[in-house]
Parts: C-alpha cells; sequence; structure tokens
C-alpha cells in the first residue's frame, strides 16, 4: 500500500487549512442496498450531522448516484466529482463509508493509491473512521483493501441472489423485465402479470396486418410515421411535457424504426407466452451485455391475453425468414452500431441508422438519414458507406491524439523549462534558501540583542537593526508566499488539464473504432448531404483555452493545433 497518505501531519496546520468537501452519496438496488440506512438522503444527514461542529470545514458541493451500482465507476455524479476535483474546486472527498465510493475492490484501491494522492486529496470516510489528513495510518491500514474486498464479494452475493431470484420467478410465469413490450401494461393488481393496453394492441395488430400483406419494415416505419401513429417514447415525451398529440403542431423527436419493427414482429409475447432472460452480462462487475444461446431462455406457456394469434405470428416468421434470405443476413436484434446516439445527419439532426446487404455475398452497409428511411420527403438520404465512416472517423481520432500530446508537451516545455531540475525542486530549493535567510536573521537579531544588553551598541541602534531585520524577514516571508502560490496556481493548471488530457492519452494506441471510445472523445459527428463529415470532439472549450493561454505566454503552437471541429470531405 506504499504511496498513500505517507507525509507526516503537522497538527498546527489544522487551524489554517480551509477544506472544500465533495460529500459523495450512492445508492444501488442491484448491490441490495434497500434499507433505510442506504438512502441518498440518510447519508447525507449523516455527512451533515459529522462536520457540524468541524472546523475549517465546509462541503462545496454534494454528488448523489441514485440507483447506480458501485461495480463500476461509470456513474454521471462521480464523474462530476472528479472533474471538480481536477479542476481545483474541491480538495477532499467525504462519503458516509468506503462502500459509497465503490464495491469493486480493485478499483477502488486504484483511486485511494494511485489517483486520489495526485490531488493531496483529503478522503474522509465515516463509519469506516477513516481521515487521511488527521490520521494518514487510517488509509493506510491493511484493513481497507480487505473492506473493499468484502463490499465487492457482498455485492457479488447479492447479484447471484437477485438473479436467481429473477430465474425462479421467470420460469413461474411472473414477467420480471422493466418495461413492458409495446401494447401491454403492468396488471395494476399484480406487477408481474401482463395485459393488453387497448390503444398500442391495436397498433400492434395492424403491424402484424401490414407484414402478412406483404410489407416490410421500412414501409411499416413510413406508414405509421406519416400518419400520425406515435410511438412509445415520443408519446411519453408529449405527455410529460404535455405537449399536443397532432403531429402536425409538434415536430416528433423520436419515430418508429426499422429496429423496433423487427423487434415487435419477433417478440413472441404476443402470443400468450414469456420468452425471458435473453441476455446477461459478461460477468459480474463488467456492465458488456451478451446474448444467451435460445435453448438457454426461460419460457413459459399462456401466461397473459394474447394479442396476436400463434398462426399469424408463425406466418410472420416465415415471411421475414424469406426476406432475411433475400437480403443476405438475418435480423440481428442486439448488434447495435457503435456510433449510436453519435452520429446525425447535419440537415434535419435526427440519427442515422445503418443498414446492410450480403444478397452479392459482399457485404454492403451503409448510413441513412433516419428521416429519409421512415418519414416520406423529410430529408435526404446522406448516404455514407460504413467502411468509409468508421475510417475517416479513426483517422481523424488518431490525428487530434497527436494534437493534443503535442499541446501537452508545449505545456510540459512551458512550466517544466530547467533540464537541470524539475519545477517542483526548483520550488523548494526556493523556499529552502529564503527559509535560511530568515534563520540567518534571526540569529543575526538575537547577537544584535546580546550586544545591546552587553553594552556594546546603544538601545537606539538596536531597535534600528531590530526593524531593518525585521522587514528584511518579512520580505523573504512574502517571497515564500509568492513562490508557493505560484507552485500551487501552476500545478493547479497542470491538474486541470491531465483530467480531459488523459481521456485522449489513453487512447493514442488506437488502431480500431469502438462505442466506448467515441463516446469518450467525440460529441457528435454530423454527416452532410454530400456524404462529407463534421465531428465535434469533447474538451472543446477546454482545448482552446489550453491554446489560449499558451499563446500568452509566448509559446509558437503549430496551426493545426487550432483544428479542433474537424470537417473533411470524402474523396
Amino acid at each position: 500500500m506504499a504511496g498513500r497518505g505517507n507525509k507526516k501531519v503537522n497538527k498546527n496546520c489544522t487551524d489554517n487549512k480551509k477544506w472544500l468537501l465533495g460529500a459523495y452519496g450512492r445508492r444501488s438496488f442491484d448491490d441490495g442496498e434497500t434499507s433505510e440506512s442506504y438512502t441518498i438522503t440518510n447519508q447525507k444527514k449523516m455527512i451533515d450531522s459529522f462536520i457540524e461542529n468541524q472546523e475549517n470545514i465546509k462541503i462545496e458541493e454534494y454528488y448523489t448516484d441514485d440507483g447506480f451500482t458501485g461495480t463500476n465507476f461509470n456513474r454521471p455524479d462521480f464523474k462530476r466529482l472528479m472533474k471538480d476535483v481536477a479542476e481545483g474546486k474541491i480538495n477532499g472527498i467525504i462519503v458516509k463509508d468506503l462502500s459509497r465510493l465503490g464495491r469493486n475492490h480493485k478499483e477502488v484501491g486504484k483511486y485511494i493509491e494511485e489517483i486520489f494522492p495526485i490531488y493531496n486529496l483529503r478522503i474522509i470516510a465515516i463509519n469506516d473512521n477513516v481521515d487521511s489528513f488527521l490520521n494518514p495510518e487510517s488509509i493506510n491500514s491493511l484493513i481497507i483493501p480487505i473492506k473493499n474486498l468484502m463490499n465487492e464479494n457482498y455485492s457479488r452475493d447479492i447479484s447471484v441472489k437477485v438473479m436467481s431470484a429473477y430465474k425462479t420467478m421467470a420460469k413461474s410465469g411472473q414477467f420480471v423485465a422493466g418495461t413492458t413490450p409495446y401494447g401491454y401494461k403492468l396488471d395494476p393488481d399484480d406487477k408481474h402479470h401482463l395485459v393488453p393496453d387497448e390503444e398500442e394492441a391495436k397498433i400492434v395488430k395492424k403491424i402484424f396486418e401490414m407484414a402478412l400483406e406483404g410489407n416490410g419494415r421500412i414501409k411499416i416505419c413510413k406508414y405509421l410515421n406519416n400518419n400520425g401513429i406515435l410511438c412509445r417514447k415520443e408519446l411519453q415525451r408529449r405527455n410529460k411535457r404535455k405537449l399536443s398529440l397532432d403531429i402536425n403542431e409538434v415536430e416528433p423527436r423520436y419515430l418508429w424504426s426499422t429496429s423496433t419493427i423487427a423487434r415487435v414482429l419477433t417478440n413472441e409475447t404476443y402470443t400468450g407466452n414469456l420468452v425471458q432472460l435473453k441476455t446477461t452480462k459478461l460477468c459480474f462487475g463488467n456492465e458488456k451485455i451478451i446474448t444467451k444461446a435460445e435453448e438457454d431462455y426461460v419460457r413459459s406457456y399462456n401466461t397473459h391475453e394474447a394479442i396476436i394469434s400463434i398462426e399469424d405470428f408463425n406466418k410472420v416468421k416465415i415471411i421475414n425468414k424469406q426476406n432475411d434470405t433475400r437480403k443476405g443476413k438475418p435480423y440481428e436484434p442486439f448488434n447495435y452500431s457503435i456510433f449510436r446516439g453519435i452520429l446525425k445527419c447535419k440537415d434535419c439532426g435526427r440519427s442515422m441508422i445503418r443498414q446492410e446487404d450480403t444478397r452479392k455475398k459482399n457485404l454492403i452497409s451503409n448510413y441513412y438519414c433516419t428521416g429519409y428511411l421512415h418519414l416520406n420527403n423529410k430529408c435526404s438520404s446522406h448516404k455514407i458507406k460504413t467502411s468509409v465512416l468508421e475510417d475517416i472517423v479513426l483517422e481523424t481520432i488518431q490525428f487530434q491524439i497527436k494534437l493534443v500530446i503535442e499541446l501537452e508537451r508545449s505545456l510540459t516545455k512551458l512550466y517544466f523549462h530547467s533540464n537541470q531540475e524539475s519545477f517542483e525542486n526548483e520550488y523548494k530549493n526556493n523556499v529552502r534558501i529564503a527559509e535560511l535567510r530568515i534563520n540567518n536573521l534571526k540569529e543575526e537579531k538575537r547577537k544584535s540583542y546580546e550586544e545591546w544588553k552587553f553594552g556594546k551598541i546603544e538601545k537606539t541602534e538596536f531597535i534600528k537593526l531590530s526593524e531593518e531585520i525585521d522587514l528584511k524577514i518579512n520580505q523573504f516571508n512574502q517571497d515564500i508566499e509568492l513562490y508557493t502560490s505560484t507552485y500551487k496556481e501552476t500545478v493547479k493548471k497542470i491538474r486541470k488539464n491531465d483530467y480531459w488530457i488523459g481521456h485522449y492519452k489513453r487512447n493514442r494506441k488506437i488502431k480500431r473504432l469502438s462505442f466506448d471510445v467515441l463516446k469518450e472523445l467525440i460529441e457528435v459527428i454530423y454527416v452532410l448531404e454530400d456524404g462529407s463529415l463534421e465531428i465535434k470532439f469533447k474538451y472543446q472549450d477546454e482545448y482552446e483555452g489550453l491554446i489560449k493561454y499558451l499563446e500568452s505566454e509566448g509559446v509558437k503552437l503549430n496551426e493545426k493545433m487550432g483544428n479542433w471541429i474537424v470537417s473533411k470531405a470524402i474523396i
């Protein structure tokens, strides 16, 4: 556990140190945290009560992740917390106990051992009696990793029990999914039983009717979207915001899509049967979802009222199979695009959707504007080949990463310009020299006092010498304060940039795209009508701010560094 909190704390400093803490609370039903003691309100009360009589401590901001598991750190408010840490808004974190930070002992250990010390954070875990400032050994203790491991094992055990309970319920014919299939709602008297939703059931019947007539998914989509039949998500949005249900009065934000139609046409639930637990997580602590083999699905029959007869369902199944055979590739409901939520049409702002075809034994994969595919005459195709899109985005990301790394090098050269000693050593040397001079002046003052007492100099001369020495000492103390403030400000700037630069540096060896990389680095990708791209990266403001700062310091930068929003035409 080396490297954590090994500095000796000068207790006299506690009277002067101002602590701006981030209070973090988290609860997850997946971790079995259902009791009153785990509520966010209870955690906040405990933290407020703990600091009530503490001097020099202030809660600068509250951060809460309610409903997020502790097995990973991909939580919105925890990310906001770390961003504020990097920007210097807070210099400490307080939690009810260490399990609030997380239940993955490796990740929690990484933060405690490697990340928090970088920012000299004060860590307080109330129930665990941890305070890295007042008692550094409390966080160095061997019991800490043991507690983290126990927290993870507790979460793992709860996860197994929850999944076992879900499986038992599913086998008994109870509905255990979070969201009901379109066309159904939960029985008011039994939340694990489905009953038809009258209005939605009509639409389901219409979809199957059109499919039986030989209409494809795109035609069904256009019919629904152009006839004012709102998909569930759009209907919920309008009801929540009290908007008109007339599509001529309010432009729809969410549309019926071919993937939604495909899920409806392949969902056996409409026949009165339940087929559940089709997917699972790759492993404990890993959020990646994988599809199980069909024989591992949990099936139960005649559990609720059917909307579609089994005969019609099987007929549509045969039609779908024939259509997919002609296209050369069956529908894959969980084959998500890595560009989901990021790739949009520049003109209408709607998402781009991937269409694939292998009829000529060669995969033909293109992205099209959703408005073009699902609405009549609403937009043009904005067609772009998947392979071309991936190549250009990958090349652009690689280029952008090089710019960020080059920018960081310029920043490093500015701050650490001496080849003989680091900026930190230079700061320490300056302080040490000033302190030595102060000590020498104090010794000189002591000697002049002795000379006055022994009658070697007059009192007026002693007073004059003392005042001159005090002025010099005061000047050196001011120098020390200036050295310290300059050093801290510099370190603060470096750490502030470390946060967002780190996102790019850890992807510097990228050779292929993934959803996680795109989500981490890119805000949005627009496809123009001529097939060109406009890519907007995240942290644009931070990037431009750093460029302006370096230019103001006289650093000469490559002109390409200003090319943060990249627009690149396809040739």
